[in-house]
This record gives C-alpha cells, structure tokens and sequence, in this order.
C-alpha cells in the first residue's frame, strides 16, 4: 500500500490509542507502517505538524457525524456533547486536540452556522464567540479531567473514587466539601451537562439583558 498522509494519520491515530500521546513516536509509527523513520518526513516535517493533522483529522470526523440544527440552545448543545463525544473517542485526545493547528479550513467554516444563529439571537460577534470558545475550551478541561480518572480499558483510577475522597477528608470538619465528591468524579455525564447548561444559562441572561435595554 502507497505511503500518504492519510495512512499515516490514520496509523498514528490507532497508535495514539495503544500508547497515549507520550508514547507516540515517530519511529513507532513508521515501525507499524513498515517503513523506515525518516519516510515519514516526506509529509510531515515534525512531529508537531502531525499532532496537528491528526486533531484535524478528528474534527472532520466528529463533522461528518453531526449537524447542528434548531434553537441556538440546542445547537451549543449539539456542539457541545459532539466535541466531548470526540475527544473522548481516542486516549488522550483532549491533550492531543487542545492548541493544535487546524491544518484544513473545514472545521473552521463548520462554526458559521452557528454563530450566525447566535448572532441572529441578539449576540454581537464578540460575544457569540465568547461563548463558542468558552464552551470548546469547557468541553476540552472537563475531559481533560475525565481522562485522567478513567483509562483507556474504562478502569477509573480508585485514588478519586468518590468514597476514597470522602474517607480522606474525614475529620477535616468540610462536610461539603466531603459531600461533592460524589458529584465531581461520580456521573460525569452529569457533571458535564450540569455545566454546560449553566454556560448556556449564563449567555441567554445576557441576551434578555440587552433585549430589555432596547
């Protein structure tokens, strides 16, 4: 099979799954390609411009998979639980995806829609990017977080099991503090939904803000 980007993207990807972004080397990659290291270079000169080329490649998948439609609520939604749903999808894919170089202008126009129809809602620009980016880099933090509790077998990491965290703060006399355990490392689904629905809360506030200073 021809050596190109896309085979070495795709490879890369499925390595990134087996050995997390530490692991990932270009010598592993071309070991799983058959070919020698320096054949890589020919389409990609480092390895950062590869990272970046294979969050690329995750955003044109995620986009193939989703559409945003209805309300400006249910699309920051939509956007929203695609853009967990991706970076979930690979090992270490929120440090992966976070400040890497979108090598293709698609992802990027696929936000025209939505901002747009924030826009329409009443946002100025400014702000209807304000709440695109706080929602991507939400999304990005929170799985972060989720990646570092639960491993790519889906075992959770027993050091933030919620009664481990509760035990450990006993006698500490913060009984709140004890009791949010099972809300910060227990549903994260929930915790998720919970925060981006605040977000979303916050940003129509402001809307009926400006609506009603009309």
């Amino acid at each position: 099979m021809p050596l190109d980007r896309d085979l070495v993207v795709r490879t890369a990807l499925d390595l990134l799954d087996t050995e997390g972004l530490e692991g990932l080397t270009l010598r592993k990659i071309a070991a799983a390609l058959h070919v020698k290291a320096p054949a890589l270079y020919w389409h990609f000169q480092s390895k950062q411009q590869l990272l970046d080329e294979m969050a690329t490649a995750m955003a044109r998948d995620a986009m193939a998979a989703a559409e945003l439609t209805g309300s400006w609520q249910q699309q920051l939604r939509m956007m929203a639980t695609g853009l967990r749903r991706m970076l979930l999808s690979r090992r270490d894919g929120a440090r992966l995806f976070g400040g890497t170089y979108m090598t293709d202008n698609r992802p990027l126009v696929a936000g025209e829609p939505l901002l747009t129809a924030l826009t329409e809602a009443g946002a100025d620009l400014p702000t209807a990017v304000t709440v695109t980016r706080t929602i991507s880099c939400y999304a990005i933090g929170h799985v972060l977080e989720e990646q570092g509790v639960v491993g790519p077998s889906g075992a959770r990491d027993p050091r933030f099991a919620p009664d481990a965290r509760k035990a450990r703060l006993e006698g500490e006399g913060v009984p709140l503090t004890a009791e949010a355990s099972d809300y910060l490392f227990g549903d994260f689904d929930r915790s998720f939904g919970d925060g981006l629905e605040l977000i979303i809360a916050g940003f129509g506030a402001i809307l009926a803000d400006r609506s009603g200073h009309c």
